[in-house]
Protein backbone atom coordinates (compact mmCIF):
# COMPACT_ATOMS: atom_id res chain seq x y z
CA UNK A 1 0.00 0.00 0.00
CA UNK A 2 1.42 3.18 -0.89
CA UNK A 3 3.16 5.01 2.50
CA UNK A 4 0.02 7.84 2.16
CA UNK A 5 -2.62 5.76 2.75
CA UNK A 6 -1.34 3.47 5.16
CA UNK A 7 -0.46 7.20 7.04
CA UNK A 8 -4.23 8.57 6.92
CA UNK A 9 -5.17 4.95 8.56
CA UNK A 10 -2.39 5.42 11.43
CA UNK A 11 -3.61 9.05 11.63
CA UNK A 12 -7.32 8.12 11.71
CA UNK A 13 -6.73 5.08 14.10
CA UNK A 14 -3.72 6.04 16.08
CA UNK A 15 -4.96 3.02 18.83
CA UNK A 16 -5.06 0.16 16.57
CA UNK A 17 -2.29 1.01 14.66
CA UNK A 18 0.15 1.77 17.82
CA UNK A 19 2.88 -0.55 16.12
CA UNK A 20 3.50 0.96 13.24
CA UNK A 21 7.10 1.28 12.18
CA UNK A 22 7.58 -0.24 15.26
CA UNK A 23 10.31 -2.71 16.62
CA UNK A 24 10.91 -5.50 13.86
CA UNK A 25 12.11 -7.87 16.00
CA UNK A 26 8.77 -7.35 17.94
CA UNK A 27 5.96 -6.80 15.41
CA UNK A 28 5.11 -7.03 11.86
CA UNK A 29 3.82 -3.47 11.43
CA UNK A 30 6.99 -2.32 11.24
CA UNK A 31 6.97 -3.44 7.45
CA UNK A 32 3.70 -1.61 7.08
CA UNK A 33 0.50 -2.62 5.37
CA UNK A 34 1.34 -5.55 2.57
CA UNK A 35 -1.39 -5.11 0.48
CA UNK A 36 -2.40 -3.34 -2.66
CA UNK A 37 -4.36 0.47 -2.27
CA UNK A 38 -7.75 -1.57 -3.49
CA UNK A 39 -8.24 -2.59 0.03
CA UNK A 40 -7.56 0.35 1.58
CA UNK A 41 -11.17 1.16 1.94
CA UNK A 42 -11.99 -2.70 2.96
CA UNK A 43 -9.63 -1.98 5.87
CA UNK A 44 -10.53 1.85 7.02
CA UNK A 45 -14.45 0.05 6.96
CA UNK A 46 -12.85 -2.88 9.30
CA UNK A 47 -11.24 -0.27 11.67
CA UNK A 48 -14.40 1.77 11.86
CA UNK A 49 -16.77 -1.14 12.82
CA UNK A 50 -14.09 -2.44 15.74
CA UNK A 51 -13.74 1.55 17.05
CA UNK A 52 -17.80 1.44 16.89
CA UNK A 53 -17.53 -2.21 18.75
CA UNK A 54 -15.06 -1.13 21.40
CA UNK A 55 -16.80 2.66 21.98
CA UNK A 56 -16.53 3.37 25.89
CA UNK A 57 -15.47 0.37 26.49
CA UNK A 58 -12.19 -0.78 28.46
CA UNK A 59 -10.65 -2.82 25.37
CA UNK A 60 -7.59 -2.06 22.73
CA UNK A 61 -7.52 -4.06 19.75
CA UNK A 62 -3.94 -3.43 18.78
CA UNK A 63 -2.68 -4.26 14.87
CA UNK A 64 0.18 -6.58 14.56
CA UNK A 65 -0.10 -7.91 10.71
CA UNK A 66 -1.95 -6.43 7.71
CA UNK A 67 -0.98 -8.30 4.29
CA UNK A 68 -2.23 -10.12 1.77
CA UNK A 69 -1.96 -14.14 1.68
CA UNK A 70 -3.22 -16.40 -1.21
CA UNK A 71 -5.52 -13.57 -2.55
CA UNK A 72 -6.90 -12.51 0.90
CA UNK A 73 -6.72 -10.01 3.34
CA UNK A 74 -5.26 -11.08 6.63
CA UNK A 75 -5.40 -8.80 9.65
CA UNK A 76 -3.55 -10.22 12.58
CA UNK A 77 -4.65 -8.45 15.83
CA UNK A 78 -4.26 -8.99 19.47
CA UNK A 79 -7.28 -7.60 22.35
CA UNK A 80 -5.66 -5.65 25.42
CA UNK A 81 -8.87 -6.04 28.19
CA UNK A 82 -9.77 -6.93 31.23
CA UNK A 83 -11.68 -10.73 31.56
CA UNK A 84 -15.70 -9.81 31.79
CA UNK A 85 -17.46 -12.15 34.22
CA UNK A 86 -19.29 -13.84 31.24
CA UNK A 87 -15.43 -14.43 30.12
CA UNK A 88 -13.94 -15.43 32.69
CA UNK A 89 -17.14 -18.86 33.21
CA UNK A 90 -16.92 -19.59 29.24
CA UNK A 91 -12.91 -20.36 29.79
CA UNK A 92 -13.99 -21.76 33.01
CA UNK A 93 -16.63 -24.45 30.97
CA UNK A 94 -13.88 -24.84 27.88
CA UNK A 95 -11.06 -25.94 30.35
CA UNK A 96 -13.44 -28.40 32.05
CA UNK A 97 -15.15 -29.66 28.35
CA UNK A 98 -11.24 -30.15 27.30
CA UNK A 99 -9.87 -31.77 30.26
CA UNK A 100 -12.77 -34.26 29.79
CA UNK A 101 -12.12 -34.42 25.33
CA UNK A 102 -15.90 -33.08 25.09
CA UNK A 103 -14.66 -30.59 22.64
CA UNK A 104 -17.65 -30.84 20.15
CA UNK A 105 -19.85 -30.91 22.62
CA UNK A 106 -17.98 -27.08 23.70
CA UNK A 107 -19.05 -26.22 19.99
CA UNK A 108 -22.37 -26.51 20.16
CA UNK A 109 -22.91 -24.82 23.35
CA UNK A 110 -20.79 -22.00 21.76
CA UNK A 111 -23.02 -21.98 19.07
CA UNK A 112 -25.88 -21.65 20.75
CA UNK A 113 -24.63 -19.13 23.07
CA UNK A 114 -24.19 -16.67 20.12
CA UNK A 115 -27.69 -16.83 19.01
CA UNK A 116 -28.60 -14.92 22.49
CA UNK A 117 -25.47 -12.68 23.61
CA UNK A 118 -22.23 -12.39 22.41
CA UNK A 119 -18.67 -10.90 23.67
CA UNK A 120 -17.50 -8.29 22.01
CA UNK A 121 -14.65 -10.08 21.26
CA UNK A 122 -16.51 -12.34 19.16
CA UNK A 123 -18.26 -9.27 17.31
CA UNK A 124 -14.63 -7.67 16.86
CA UNK A 125 -13.82 -10.78 15.63
CA UNK A 126 -17.05 -11.56 13.59
CA UNK A 127 -16.34 -8.55 12.07
CA UNK A 128 -12.63 -8.87 10.92
CA UNK A 129 -13.49 -12.69 9.37
CA UNK A 130 -16.26 -10.93 6.98
CA UNK A 131 -13.49 -8.32 6.19
CA UNK A 132 -11.07 -11.30 5.65
CA UNK A 133 -13.80 -12.63 3.41
CA UNK A 134 -15.12 -9.26 1.17
CA UNK A 135 -11.33 -9.01 0.29
CA UNK A 136 -11.79 -12.24 -1.90
CA UNK A 137 -14.24 -10.06 -4.01
CA UNK A 138 -12.40 -7.02 -4.20
CA UNK A 139 -9.99 -6.06 -6.28
CA UNK A 140 -6.30 -5.78 -4.36
CA UNK A 141 -5.03 -2.61 -6.75
CA UNK A 142 -7.73 -0.74 -7.62
CA UNK A 143 -10.43 -1.18 -5.12
CA UNK A 144 -13.49 -2.85 -8.08
CA UNK A 145 -14.90 -5.92 -7.63
CA UNK A 146 -12.66 -8.77 -8.61
CA UNK A 147 -12.15 -12.72 -8.14
CA UNK A 148 -9.02 -14.75 -7.04
CA UNK A 149 -6.82 -16.16 -9.71
CA UNK A 150 -3.73 -18.09 -9.93
CA UNK A 151 -2.63 -21.36 -9.21
CA UNK A 152 0.69 -20.88 -7.04
CA UNK A 153 0.98 -17.23 -6.06
CA UNK A 154 -3.29 -15.97 -5.82
CA UNK A 155 -4.24 -12.44 -6.07
CA UNK A 156 -7.74 -10.82 -6.26
CA UNK A 157 -8.06 -8.34 -8.93
CA UNK A 158 -10.49 -7.28 -11.64
CA UNK A 159 -10.14 -7.89 -15.43
CA UNK A 160 -8.24 -4.66 -16.15
CA UNK A 161 -5.86 -5.47 -13.59
CA UNK A 162 -5.29 -8.66 -14.56
CA UNK A 163 -4.20 -7.65 -17.95
CA UNK A 164 -2.14 -5.24 -16.76
CA UNK A 165 -0.47 -7.58 -14.54
CA UNK A 166 -0.04 -10.57 -17.24
CA UNK A 167 1.24 -7.80 -19.25
CA UNK A 168 3.88 -6.31 -16.99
Amino acid sequence: MKKKLELQLVEKYPVIFQEYNGDMRKTCMYWGFECGDGWYNLINSLCQTINSLINNKNIKVIAHQVKEKFGGLRFYYGIDSKQTFIERIDHKIRNFMFKRRWGVAYWKIIDFKKKFYMTTKEKISDAIDHAERQSYKICETCGKPGTTIGRGWRKTLCEECNKKDKNS
